[in-house]
């Protein structure tokens, strides 16, 4: 490529003249820079025929330089102005992508906000759409986010948070459940009828409980959702105790998830337990066992008893460790299936409620061997509070100083028949406690998947509201009368104590000679 000696036409010789003479006067140094003497050297060299040659190009005046320097400078102001081209023409494709950027924003946020608009008004109705209008409308965003329309699916449920109206919204991804079972139950229009017959007590005596357990169940409402209101709270675990009906019924019936229900169950137990049962379920008073002693022997004619005690299991899943202690032969047996258990060892007053229990034995253990770990027998019994009265029990309990049982030996005189009738009717006001405790409760008559860590709990739970509608006289239908069928082991020991032997004869002597007897043995 052929470049001439000054190829810029739009620029003038006066413009660049300048540069031109700056490389000029590059060529040849200064004379008075001092370098003739340098050294003081008077032997002069032969030039060389190339600097004999510059030096005569000088003396022409250097017409074979200036046309060098000139191609330097203008391939210089060439690339300077390609590079500034270049990076206009960069500057310019980058603002048309931002402001096509900024436009497709705007436009899919204004399809988004169009859609929200859209689904909100749609679900914010009094009447819920069908089913197939609901996946219509899903179908729909899906299909906008899918043509690019939309980025993001903008959630149905949505909070007000900013106005302070607290209204929620339901979310797209909540599964829609219906609440209207119990918005009916627990409307004051109910028939009392049906609700006794749903939670097995009137409608007093399940506001009663609620309002024991408000204070303790009832939960803070959240930014993401509205707490669930205490009654309702209480209503699941009532009627899932009640009925014992598989999770997923309880969960069809209160509009809630199958988890959420088993928690409300073990929850509502708790606090029935930490709360209710210290007030509902205690040793009675000095006052009360009096009153308690004159009810057994005016109907029982067996002076000083202060209870009944019997004991049930429970059967429970197989659990995952110590399977051998929950194992249960006599049930197992008697059944033809292989059976674990839990046992329930409580002691009732006149009225069959209950004033002590012992919850959580495994199902091997036989009726004196819980006896010795209960609180009654190491706590009460120890201190000396039984020693002015009797608790009365089958043949599986041992006669000790404070425990009546009836004489378990064949061959039996008519004295001794006569006290075996009197306290088998005593026994017998156990025995029916707690035909009503499984019979209110269906959840103790099969076996539970409850862990065995929150059973107490429920069991307990079960016995503190069975206590309630004893003490408020609930009926129970006649349709859901259970009854237990416990096998009794006699224990080998069966007399511990010589004074309570003694003690036995006198009372059954008493009987007989005082006309106090049954009269099925005279």
């Amino acid at each position: 490529m052929e470049i001439s000696a000054f190829p810029f036409p739009y620029l003038q010789d006066d413009e660049c003249s300048h540069f031109l003479g700056l490389f000029h006067d590059m060529d040849s140094p200064p004379s008075d820079f001092g370098f003739e003497g340098f050294g003081n050297d008077n032997t002069k060299k032969r030039p060389r025929k190339e600097d004999e040659e510059e030096e005569a190009g000088a003396v022409n005046g250097g017409s074979s330089n200036k046309p060098a320097f000139g191609d330097i400078l203008a391939t210089l102001l060439l690339l300077d102005e390609e590079a500034k081209h270049q990076q206009e023409q960069w500057d310019f494709e980058s603002n048309r992508e931002k402001s096509l950027f900024e436009a497709n924003h705007r436009e899919k946020v204004r399809a988004m906000d169009g859609y929200y608009n859209q689904l909100q008004g749609h679900y914010n109705t009094d009447v819920t759409p069908p089913k197939r209008a609901r996946r219509s409308a899903v179908a729909a965003v899906v299909a906008a986010v899918a043509s690019g329309e939309e980025a993001t699916a903008a959630p149905v449920q949505a909070t007000d948070i900013a106005s302070g109206s607290g209204t929620s919204h339901r979310r797209l991804w909540v599964k829609e459940r219906t609440t209207d079972w119990w918005d009916r139950v627990s409307s004051p229009d109910f028939p009392e009828e049906e609700f006794r017959r749903e939670f097995r007590m009137s409608k007093s005596t399940f506001n009663l409980i609620c309002d024991e357990l408000d204070a303790t169940v009832t939960k803070k409402n959240t930014m993401l959702r509205d707490a669930i209101p205490a009654p309702k709270r209480v209503g699941v675990c009532v009627w899932r105790l009640a009925t014992g009906a598989p999770l997923r019924h309880v969960s069809e019936r209160f509009g809630l998830g199958i988890s959420t229900c088993h928690k409300l169950v073990i929850e509502v137990c708790r606090a029935i337990y930490d709360v209710l049962m210290p007030k509902y379920l205690r040793w009675p008073s000095d006052s009360e066992i009096r009153s308690t002693k004159e009810k057994f022997e005016s109907v029982h004619k067996i002076p000083d008893v202060v209870g009944s005690i019997y004991t049930t299991h429970i059967p429970i899943i197989a659990p995952k460790v110590h399977v051998a202690a929950y194992f249960n032969k006599r049930h197992t047996e008697r059944n033809q299936k292989t059976s674990y258990s839990i046992t329930v060892q409580g002691v009732v007053n006149a009225e069959g409620i209950f004033t002590d229990v012992c919850i959580g034995n495994p199902g091997s253990l036989t009726d004196d061997q819980i006896l010795e770990k209960s609180s009654l027998a190491r706590q009460r019994a120890a201190r000396g509070m039984l020693r002015d009265g009797w608790v009365v029990g089958n043949a599986g309990f041992p006669l000790t100083d404070w425990l009546l049982v009836p004489y378990a030996r064949q061959n039996l005189t008519w004295t001794q028949h006569g006290f075996n009738e009197n306290i088998g009717g005593i026994q017998k006001i156990a025995v029916e406690a707690f035909e009503r405790l499984k019979g209110r409760w269906a959840c103790l008559q099969k076996r539970t998947e409850v862990k065995l860590q929150d059973l107490p709990y429920v069991l307990g739970a079960c016995c503190v509201l069975h206590n309630i509608c004893e003490m408020r006289n609930e009926e129970m239908a006649p349709e859901i009368k259970f009854d237990v069928f416990d096998d009794v082991t006699v224990p080998e020991n069966n007399i511990r104590s010589a004074t309570a032997s003694n003690k036995r004869d006198q009372i059954s002597h008493n009987l007989l000679h005082r006309g106090l007897a049954g009269t099925r043995t005279l």
